[in-house]
């Protein structure tokens, strides 16, 4: 059983039917952006539930992969949250160096790149970041690997090139979530 069907276990023959029309997506999420500029501007915590349901109604997703630096105490309290939705998360803390560099959007990059070369069976790249040096790669996924792309960032800290870019975006946290 795959990550699909232990996702969508409990739904319906016609829900499974609808599900199956969907396009097929794998998600990148900068956990760091998302956790640390949605409690510094709305003093809240990610509801990756929310967030998941929301993707269930646009795609069908194959795999979510969440990036941080972990080594920060408050995120480190934080994967156990990510755990009940993915097993992959990737700890992009800066080890065996003296020198304090945040890697974790050159680590997203890396991945997205090697997805988007390696799977042609992914139809939609959903990334979740407000940053706007991700244009670039939004803008490869579209122009040259013929791909739908859909940005998931939090208001106030959600670049206005990223979402021009995009396919589509989505900014939280939304009414409800408030």
């Amino acid at each position: 059983m795959g990550f699909i069907d232990l996702f969508y276990s409990n739904k319906t023959q016609k829900e499974e039917e609808t599900i199956s029309e969907l396009p097929r997506a794998v998600a990148f999420v900068d956990y760091e952006h998302w956790y640390i500029s949605l409690k510094n501007n709305f003093g809240m915590k990610p509801n990756i539930k929310g967030w998941f349901e929301d993707l269930k109604s646009r795609v069908t997703l194959t795999e979510a992969i969440f990036f941080a630096d972990f080594s920060h105490k408050s995120l480190a309290d934080e994967i156990k949250r990510i755990r009940l939705y993915s097993n992959t998360i990737i700890d992009t803390r800066n080890v065996g160096t003296n020198i304090k560099k945040d890697f974790t959007d050159f680590i997203i990059l890396d991945h997205i790149y090697q997805k988007a070369l390696s799977s042609n069976d992914v139809d939609v790249f959903i990334l979740f970041s407000g940053d706007g040096h991700f244009s670039s790669v939004v803008s490869f996924l579209k122009n040259f690997r013929g791909k739908e792309v859909g940005v998931y960032g939090i208001k106030d800290s959600f670049s206005r090139q990223l979402k021009e870019t995009a396919n589509w975006f989505v900014s939280l946290p939304t009414e409800s979530d408030q």
